[in-house]
């Protein structure tokens, strides 16, 4: 009989461990992060469809900072030791897009809506962002895209010195 109750006081303390790690709630919402998504995206639509060089210059910065936030550090990383800890990756994010390819391109069309305005230093600003915050050979289009167009805009302006 002690034995039966041991079995079963093992059994129920297995099973609600088990279970506990398992129904603990998400650090963030599904809600939070499809709403998330939905003003990324817009904010990236809107970029892309306006003529307006302030306006994408205002998107541009918004997808920039976006791209640039980090997921809030998990406390299984606070716990780990310091040799663990560059065993375990960065969380994935979430999105179902590359933020950091929206903001590099929202940042490229906002250069080239500058240098229609005739704002070239503002140009000159938007691709040297994009070359400064989007090295590596997952962003190497985008960077190619700048050098091209600040070498171009290079070219303008000495043309339109002589």
């Amino acid at each position: 009989m002690r034995k039966r109750i041991i079995s079963l006081v093992g059994t129920l303390a297995m099973t609600v461990a088990t279970v506990g790690c398992q129904s603990s709630p998400s650090a963030t919402p599904v809600r939070y992060d499809n709403v998330r998504f939905m003003d990324v995206w817009s904010t990236y639509t809107h970029c892309l469809s306006t003529g307006e060089t302030q306006a994408a210059l205002l998107d541009a910065n918004k997808l920039r900072e976006v791209s640039l936030v980090r997921l809030p550090q998990s406390t299984l990383d606070s716990l780990l030791p310091k040799k663990l800890k560059s065993m375990v990756s960065e969380p994935a994010s979430r999105l179902a897009v590359d933020v950091r390819a929206m903001a590099a391109s929202c940042s490229l069309h906002a250069g080239d809506l500058a240098m229609s305005a005739g704002e070239p230093d503002v140009a000159m600003d938007q691709f040297r962002d994009v070359l400064q915050n989007h090295g590596g050979a997952d962003y190497s289009y985008y960077t190619t895209q700048a050098k091209e167009r600040l070498s171009h805009l290079a070219l303008t302006l000495q043309a339109a010195l002589r």
